[in-house]
């Protein structure tokens, strides 16, 4: 019977044992099944922050699209205002040299213009002088009639040389 007890002992210590190891066990496969939980969580969050970063993704693809969009409508428009610019600078320098040209023409007709005016007025002078001096000499009605053909000789041979 002793040998029984030893039996009896030595089985209860392999039952505690076992025990023992079956605690161990569940509590190991407990964290187990909790680190497994946490890293499903985690890959679940990784899963939800990559549909986010692809969304935020396309978003920024769509924004780069309307900004280059936008970009190349405005330097289309910049370089039709250089045309632009460029033509009425150029037109702008066609009116000056224009305007210079005619004010050539305008200052040679001024000065043209006022020589006619004081040969005129230098006409209208001597006329003037020579009825004063008729008036005077108080001559006979022949020689009157041969001066003012003979003035208007003069004023048909002065307005012919311009």
């Amino acid at each position: 019977m002793d040998e029984y007890l030893q039996y009896m002992k030595t089985l209860r210590s392999h039952m505690n044992d076992a025990e023992d190891q079956a605690a161990k066990i569940s509590a190991e496969e407990q964290m187990q099944m909790t680190n497994i939980h946490t890293l499903e969580s985690d890959i679940d969050s990784a899963k939800s922050e990559i549909t986010q970063v692809v969304e935020d993704t396309e978003k920024m693809n769509k924004s780069k699209v309307e900004i280059c969009s936008t970009i190349m409508e405005n330097q289309k428009k910049l370089a039709a205002l250089e045309s632009d610019s460029s033509r009425l600078t150029q037109t702008m320098e066609l009116i000056r040299q224009e305007k210079v040209g005619l004010s050539a023409k305008f200052s040679e007709r001024r000065a043209y213009y006022s020589t006619v005016a004081e040969d005129m007025v230098a006409k209208f002078e001597k006329q003037q002088e020579w009825i004063r001096t008729k008036k005077i000499s108080r001559e006979p009605k022949e020689h009157k009639a041969e001066d003012i053909g003979h003035v208007q000789r003069s004023e048909s041979e002065g307005m012919a040389k311009h």
